[in-house]
């Protein structure tokens, strides 16, 4: 259905009850969704998930929906997205669920390698809902990084079945176990969650549907706003759902983000720190946030010894009378910056940890230049030794781990001698800041 279509009594339909066409908020003079996709397959075989078939909204009732679910995003006091492999299919990257051969979901771009992948339409309302404060944490079962590529802060997303672009946070497999903070951290947002944003999950059983199941139970009983499902198939969860969406995620969020007039990126070109665009002042450190690299502006004082560097937000919050100690730097110098590209000042201790405030006037160098050697310093792969090897198609860092075959990992499997693994640009604006409670890793002094 294009939205344009008028659809009859005669449809063929979804035969359930309203609740689980609608949710227990819905109003149960809307039309039961329309059957699009027929699939008698499992979604998810072996798992307590539904059958593939995949079914659509009518038009009238998807803006009723719409309107709902601002409305609930608009009282949310902790708003939670919890979002499955269907988010990202759009992107090029597979799920699980999608088992009919027309099926909805199957119509996206073909990839070389999914680290490529760009954040979808819905990735980026989510993270325009982060921006506008509505949107207070991510729970991401999928491992693509596509929440950060979006502009989402890597402080607030939750990784919780592992990440391509953290080489401490190894996907888990079936057989593995969760990581303790990940879980202890997700444990928390639970609690607190008043609203759920469930989309692209089947909720076929895992351990972190508690995110979902939690918040709607709460509002069964009248202690929360609930859970929203938004996919195209059916789950086991629908009887709990304050409303039930049946639709793509992205149509989904798009038609949200203008029923909210939400600002968001609207072009989908993946975020990199730094921006392409910005000037980086490479080996420059602001003497008040100590920062470095700056980047963008970039001051130096006119007659201090040492020079003093100051970042354009530091500068900004001068007095008047100070600025004028301070002359604005129009472009990096070229030899000084080819030198110190990729070099980073963290707020980290040498064992990775971050700092407390008013600690941080000797700050770690992170160097991940090419050759660089680095020492594993938390999370699956402590104590592991490797090698930075340069930087992949997209300007991500590429890391070379050796590994104790006879240890196991918590990920579920003794590992193979050696892995590469990639360090998201995200993942180092976040050190930069001192927005991780832990560096991944450090770089080695020596060979012991």
């Amino acid at each position: 259905p294009n939205g344009r279509e008028k659809f009859n009594m005669t449809t063929p339909r979804l035969k359930a009850k309203k609740q689980l066409c609608h949710g227990f908020r819905g109003d149960p003079e809307w039309a039961n969704p329309i059957i699009v996709t027929r699939c008698d397959t499992e979604a998810r075989p072996g798992y307590n998930s539904c059958k593939a078939h995949e079914y659509r909204e009518e038009p009238e009732v998807l803006t009723q929906k719409i309107k709902m679910l601002a409305d609930l995003i608009r009282k949310a006091k902790r708003c939670t997205a919890y979002t499955g492999a269907g988010i990202s299919t759009s992107s090029g990257i597979n799920d699980y669920a999608s088992k009919a051969k027309d099926s909805k979901a199957l119509q996206r771009p073909v990839l070389k390698t999914p680290l490529a992948a760009k954040p979808t339409l819905a990735h980026r309302v989510l993270a325009g809902l982060h921006k506008a404060g509505h949107l207070h944490h991510w729970v991401q079962q999928n491992h693509d990084g596509l929440p950060q590529k979006a502009g989402y802060p890597q402080y607030a997303l939750n990784e919780i079945h592992g990440a391509w672009f953290d080489p401490s946070n190894p996907v888990v497999k079936m057989s593995g176990s969760l990581r303790d903070d990940l879980f202890a951290w997700m444990l928390k947002e639970e609690k607190q969650t008043d609203l759920c944003l469930a989309m692209g999950t089947s909720l076929c059983g895992m351990n972190a549907d508690r995110v979902a199941t939690t918040p709607a139970k709460k509002a069964l009983k009248g202690k929360a706003l609930g859970t929203v499902i938004v996919s195209l198939q059916q789950t086991k969860l629908d009887h709990l759902a304050s409303l039930r969406i049946f639709a793509t995620i992205d149509e989904v969020m798009e038609k949200l983000a203008a029923e909210m007039e939400l600002d968001y990126d609207k072009q989908g070109v993946p975020y990199c720190y730094p921006r392409p665009t910005d000037k980086v002042f490479w080996g420059k450190r602001c003497y008040v946030s100590k920062a470095m690299p700056i980047v963008g502006r970039c001051y130096r004082s006119k007659n201090s010894k040492p020079q003093l560097y100051l970042c354009g937000s530091s500068y900004d919050a001068l007095p008047p009378l100070e600025k004028e100690n301070y002359v604005e730097l129009e472009k990096p110098n070229k030899k000084e910056n080819a030198e110190m590209v990729d070099v980073f000042d963290v707020p980290y201790d040498k064992n990775g940890k971050l700092l407390p405030e008013g600690k941080r006037d000797s700050m770690l160098r992170l160097d991940l230049r090419e050759g660089a050697k680095i020492i594993m310093k938390y999370g699956s792969f402590e104590g592991d030794k490797g090698m930075v090897l340069g930087l992949n198609s997209q300007g991500h860092f590429q890391i070379a781990l050796k590994h104790d075959v006879e240890k196991e990992y918590h990920h579920g499997q003794k590992h193979r001698p050696r892995s590469r693994r990639t360090m998201g640009r995200f993942m180092v604006e976040a050190a930069v800041n001192g927005q991780l409670d832990h560096l991944p890793f450090v770089n080695r002094t020596n060979d012991k």
